[in-house]
């Protein structure tokens, strides 16, 4: 296989591109695209393939143990993951599914990048990943997606011709994740390597079902097999001749893969990260399942997809507001936490929040494929405000009461510390507040006789800092917390 990396990128490079893969990578962050990056707690230099993203320049800085991470200023995410994002090119009212979409590196990328009348389908198969790819979109500021956990398959059938762009960061061998410790050398493995290729075609089958007339499918993996990338893009090229062709980015000409016009590599010993793949296919008619030409489409369902009319979804609606007509209806305990300016829904116990662009999907296809921002779980008046609700922009959520907290005070706090409380006079109709540092939102806190008890979600806490000789961060640290291409923290 190193044989064939040699046809890439030159015999004289196959040396330090094995040295590279023993190597960690360079850390980067992808700031937030509403917050300030000019007084970040330590230096970086712009990625060269996405100018939203910036690589931290000094080896020793962990970015995840700051407050400006707590606070949501950026996400942490190899740059060879934003190579994809570079090529999806978002407008403010696409409609886009992430059908890989966990830990929620590109996800919280296209949220944040999406205006009010755009919408996210956040997908991710393996339902234990769906906690870090909530809480990734919770610091987004945005509540303009649905997380869901349907198979690639069933979306194809049902959702039809819908998006405007599909991205597919495929399952791999993620042979870019050695360096990580993530991955072993087996991933490089010829029948590891046919296996996922397999895997990830049929993948792709379904994403381009997806994808309406005109719009984009952008593929990408963390990995450097021909065949699980050039080789996947050409075979889908082959099938449907008269349905797709590639999409080339002059300003990307320097990572053009010598292979197949329109691809594009990063290596890590050239480009300082993991390394990566990314491709975009432009589709000029629909794909359906019935049609395909190729034969590693093998056990695609052959169904036509289903259409949905207004008398219908209105019954549903109908049908599922009979089913759930036990729960509380009351909105009042939920409008003491403060004044939204989001459709708000109530469905098992939980208020869920939808810009207008997502709220436009729950209109048609209800929650059977998922379910947005999660704001409160209310039951028999007594409300429980969730972690995403206090992380919403001011044009979405202004809260009742939030309190503004100190460097150390925000530190106490981030690691699941009571903040105390100077007076009792200043009780209102709700004991929830909304502990911010800076003026950005860090969670929920609720009002005792002197002190805010601390509302942050466990996953969200911090053990230190990184501005304390010696420290990590229990995120930094986890690997629960990190994925096949982008640790959270």
């Amino acid at each position: 296989m190193f044989d064939r990396f040699e046809s890439l990128i030159g015999p004289s490079q196959a040396e330090p591109f094995a040295e590279a893969l023993r190597r960690r990578p360079a850390k980067s962050i992808r700031p937030r695209v509403d917050r300030i990056t000019h007084d970040l707690p330590f230096a970086t230099e712009a990625v060269p393939w996405f100018p939203g993203g910036l690589r931290v320049t000094e080896g020793s800085v962990r970015p995840g143990g700051y407050l400006e991470y707590a606070a949501g200023d950026y996400y942490i995410q190899d740059a060879g993951s934003m190579l994809p994002l570079a090529m999806l090119g978002i407008d403010p009212d696409d409609w886009v599914c992430d059908l890989c979409a966990a830990p929620g590196g590109k996800a919280s990328a296209i949220a944040e990048r999406l205006g009010t009348n755009g919408f996210l389908l956040a997908n991710e198969v393996i339902a234990s990943r769906l906690d870090v790819l909530r809480y990734a979109l919770a610091r987004t500021g945005r509540a303009n997606f649905l997380v869901s956990s349907s198979d690639p398959e069933d979306l194809a059938v049902s959702l039809a011709g819908r998006f405007d762009k599909v991205i597919v960061d495929a399952p791999c061998s993620g042979q870019s994740l050695v360096a990580r410790k993530q991955q072993s050398q087996s991933s490089f493995a010829q029948n590891h390597v046919e296996h996922c290729a397999a895997r990830a075609m049929r993948i792709l089958q379904c994403a381009l079902q997806l994808v309406r007339p005109g719009g984009l499918l952008v593929f990408s993996t963390c990995t450097f097999a021909i065949q699980e990338n050039e080789a996947q893009v050409a075979a889908l090229l082959e099938a449907y001749p008269n349905a797709l062709s590639v999409v080339s980015y002059p300003e990307l000409e320097p990572w053009q893969s010598p292979l197949l016009a329109g691809c594009y590599r990063l290596w890590p010993h050239r480009d300082d990260c993991a390394g990566g793949f990314a491709a975009a296919i432009a589709l000029s008619e629909p794909i359906e399942p019935g049609n395909s030409k190729d034969p590693k489409s093998n056990g695609l369902k052959k169904k036509a997809p289903k259409k949905f009319t207004r008398e219908q979804n209105t019954s549903k609606r109908g049908e599922r507001n009979s089913r759930d007509r036990n729960k509380p209806t009351s909105v009042q305990p939920l409008l003491e936490l403060g004044e939204f300016h989001l459709h708000k829904l109530i469905e098992h116990h939980h208020w869920l929040g939808y810009e207008p662009g997502a709220f436009a999907f729950v209109e048609l296809f209800g929650h059977r494929f998922g379910h947005g921002l999660q704001l409160a779980r209310i039951e028999s008046e007594r409300i429980e405000p969730y972690h995403g609700l206090a992380m919403l922009l001011a044009t979405l959520f202004t809260p009742t009461q939030g309190i503004e907290l100190d460097r150390q005070d925000a530190k106490n706090y981030l690691v699941g510390n009571a903040i105390a409380r100077s007076g009792t006079s200043d009780m209102r109709a709700t004991p929830w507040s909304v502990a911010r540092w800076n003026g950005k939102p860090l969670g929920w806190s609720k009002a005792a006789s002197n002190r805010w008890n601390n509302y942050l979600p466990a996953w969200a806490r911090f053990t230190s800092f990184a501005d304390t000789p010696g420290a990590l961060t229990s995120l930094e640290e986890s690997s629960a917390w990190s994925s096949d291409d982008e640790p959270l923290a």
